[in-house]
């Protein structure tokens, strides 16, 4: 069995004759195969379109700045992160998404952004956020 180019979830295949053997000695029915496609942790597929998770630095996401996003082919992308970027902000690419079945074009991949806080901070970091908090921020 060979898997279309741009199957997306819920889309169903349908393999002639490959189905029950009538009981009245007519024509095997056809087989039909509904796709669901397991997806890795991070990644939600709606339609042609993919979500993926990255997650960034505090101070990535406060002052802006160029990140990699692997996309879910492989690829290694470029994105820059605007000043102040929000956490779960999403940020689109267009057409690196899934390809259309009919063959025009790809969905888009989105990408959301998750601020890792950190957990612990040590003297120095402590006192520039005391800082920061001074400065009203």
């Amino acid at each position: 069995m060979t898997i279309p180019k741009g199957l997306t979830p819920g889309k169903k295949i349908r393999l002639t004759g490959k189905g029950e053997t009538s009981p009245n000695g007519g024509a095997t029915g056809n087989l039909y195969i509904k796709s669901n496609p397991v997806t890795p942790e991070g990644i939600t597929i709606e339609g042609n379109d993919i979500s993926l998770a990255q997650e960034v630095h505090l101070s990535q996401a406060l002052l802006g700045g160029k990140i990699q996003v692997t996309t879910p082919s492989g690829t290694t992308l470029n994105l820059t992160l605007p000043l102040g970027t929000n956490p779960r902000a999403k940020m689109r690419i267009p057409n690196h998404g899934i390809p259309h079945m009919k063959g025009n074009g790809c969905g888009d991949l989105f990408v959301v952004i998750n601020i890792m806080m950190p957990k612990k901070l040590n003297k120095k970091q402590e006192d520039l956020i005391r800082e920061l908090e001074k400065t009203g921020l």
